[in-house]
């Protein structure tokens, strides 16, 4: 079974800020959104855990989990360039979807970012079927890993998901 957890809020997730790359931490109230979530998965018995190497992702998956972690650099958040930081209006984020079909002001290609999250999922399908897994990790990653492991068509990520993708 897979746990796909996203990690907890963080101020700039609050003031709704483009947070690719930058180092923030969860806020109190993220902190105690994952104590919640760590209850509701104190029952479940672990073979193994990753998580994005990214502040806020580790102390989401640190208070969850206190097995040894495997921290992932493919399951860090999409790379948001130029937009690193600023605010998530609906103009901005259109251009920033704009931006990520290509790589254009900085951003990661959204191409890219879906297939570094595909081939973590090959690898967790290829080496780790059959055990209870955690996934720590970031809104965009979570919606291409979840239709990665939902089995919706790559065209949808692509095509119709776009505008939700980080939300």
């Amino acid at each position: 079974m897979i746990y796909l957890v996203r990690q907890g809020q963080t101020d700039w997730n609050l003031l709704k800020k483009f947070n690719g790359c930058t180092e923030t931490e969860l806020n109190q109230t993220g902190i105690e959104q994952t104590k919640r979530q760590a209850e509701d998965l104190k029952n479940v018995s672990f073979d193994e855990c990753f998580c994005s190497p990214q502040k806020r992702a580790r102390q989401t998956c640190e208070i969850i989990y206190k097995g040894q972690i495997v921290f992932d650099e493919r399951l860090a958040e999409i790379k948001c360039g130029e937009f690193e930081g600023t605010a998530e209006t609906a103009e901005a984020m259109m251009l920033f979807w704009q931006a990520a079909m290509n790589g254009d002001k900085g951003t990661e290609s959204f191409k890219d970012f879906a297939k570094r999250n595909s081939n973590f999922c090959d690898m967790i399908m290829e080496e780790h079927r059959g055990k209870n897994i955690l996934i720590v990790t970031h809104a965009a990653n979570t919606r291409v890993i979840n239709y990665y492991f939902s089995g919706k068509p790559k065209t949808m990520i692509l095509v119709k998901q776009l505008p939700k993708m980080v939300r």
